[in-house]
């Protein structure tokens, strides 16, 4: 026991007295976000700071890769080339095959180009690898629903509520399951409290990425229009389009 105190008081040390070392774990922090190009600065500046050190190197260098083959994959997909990008994506996997972002945008992909299972297997693997991320169970969600799998779908959404109760994505997964068991009522009352949460949480995002003054509030108001927009055209609430009582309930907060 001495002996285990004694290395973690040294490693805790060396971390104190190493200027890299927290630049290498935000770095690891946002790639484990899905943000590399953030982490790549992060990387960089731990290269700098320690130019001995080949860790800082050798994590700039994945972080790289991947987004060169992220970036390669996003174009394809853009020129309509969907097996393309995927074949790039499976190239990074190989080379990073626990890495989450390249998971849920592969499953992504998938999706695009009709390959349900394809994109489910993705989204599970992702969520098996991180299961309280919040992207990568918003996606099995709702990518077990388009599979026919309700109950597990509604369970996954629980989930993510469970790890993050102001999630607008939670709440607007569940309402996607009780638009699919034919409860409108439900299915409202999720889409109210799911178009309430949408502009608090594109603040927070917004925020984060280092807006302020009138360049987040101009920011937010888009994204929160833009959000609302894609909620409302979705076709699984299509029934319910013409009852006043739904679209009180439903978008209440898109109103104001």
């Amino acid at each position: 026991m001495k002996r285990a105190a004694a290395v973690a008081l040294a490693l805790a040390g060396a971390c104190h007295t190493d200027p890299s070392a927290p630049h290498l774990a935000r770095g690891n922090v946002l790639v484990n976000t899905g943000h590399r190009d953030e982490a790549v600065a992060e990387y960089r500046e731990a290269a700098r700071l320690a130019p001995r050190s080949a860790l800082p190197r050798e994590r700039l260098g994945d972080a790289q890769y991947d987004l060169g083959r992220k970036a390669v994959a996003r174009v394809l997909g853009d020129q309509g080339d969907l097996a393309g990008a995927r074949a790039e994506l499976d190239a990074a996997l190989e080379r990073a095959p626990t890495n989450l972002f390249l998971l849920l945008s592969r499953g992504n992909l998938a999706a695009r180009a009709g390959d349900r299972k394809a994109a489910l297997a993705d989204y599970e693997r992702a969520v098996h690898l991180k299961s309280d991320n919040v992207p990568a169970l918003y996606q099995y969600g709702l990518a077990l629903l388009e599979d026919g799998q309700v109950p597990e779908a509604s369970a996954t959404f629980d989930r993510l509520l469970s790890v993050a109760p102001a999630s607008p994505q939670g709440f607007y997964g569940r309402a996607r399951v009780f638009a699919a068991r034919g409860e409108g009522a439900f299915a409202a009352e999720a889409l109210g409290e799911a178009s309430r949460l949408v502009e608090p949480d594109a603040r927070l995002r917004l925020a984060e990425q280092g807006l302020r003054g009138a360049a987040l509030d101009d920011a937010v108001r888009k994204a929160t229009d833009r959000s609302l927009a894609q909620m409302q055209a979705d076709q699984a609430f299509s029934r319910w389009a013409n009852d006043p009582g739904f679209r009180r309930a439903a978008w209440r907060q898109a109103s104001r």
